[in-house]
């Protein structure tokens, strides 16, 4: 298992990653048909794209030098305060699911954002998605109340956020 900063080449691999968990993630909370549609090789694009011009830093988890994982963080994309960062987006294939994986990549990008001088992050998680929910609780995040809704194949989809410190 390693974690490391993404490499445009890898842009392949998070595509995979990243529908493989939206589409065990959110069965029954985005429509099928949205899901579906995910498409791999538009996915790629968008991440090559994203590494390329920095958008966020990323990172991602691997197993035997497959990428099983990513986290992809940066400064609050909301109206929060300057000292707070945002996971913009944590993932896991499900076939890492128990591995060690996701608890080794969380723990790689808080402290990254701890090392940027971040003191709080947030991240935005979907209401329905209670294995996400678990997760984050069990690594000490709290939900403060937030809420916000966004549409996903003209369904609406409703999230609520969690804030952890770092140091």
């Amino acid at each position: 298992m390693q974690v490391r900063p993404a490499v445009p080449a890898d842009a392949a691999g998070l595509a995979r990653v990243h529908i493989a968990a939206w589409r065990s993630a959110y069965v029954g909370i985005m429509p099928d048909a949205y899901l579906a549609e995910l498409d791999e090789a538009r996915f790629a694009r968008g991440w090559e794209r994203a590494i390329d011009e920095g958008v966020s830093a990323a990172l991602i988890g691997t197993i035997d030098g497959v990428v099983r994982g990513f986290a992809t963080f940066g400064v609050a994309r909301d109206d929060e305060p300057v000292e707070a960062a945002q996971l913009y987006g944590f993932n896991l294939h499900p076939i890492a699911f128990g591995s060690g994986l996701a608890i080794a990549l969380h723990g790689a990008a808080l402290d990254a954002l701890g090392a940027a001088g971040h003191t709080g992050v947030y991240l935005w998680v979907a209401e329905a998605n209670p294995r996400a929910r678990r997760f984050y609780e069990r690594e000490g995040w709290t939900a403060d109340g937030g809420v916000k809704i966004e549409e996903f194949g003209g369904r609406p989809l409703r999230e609520v956020r969690y804030t952890v410190g770092v140091q």
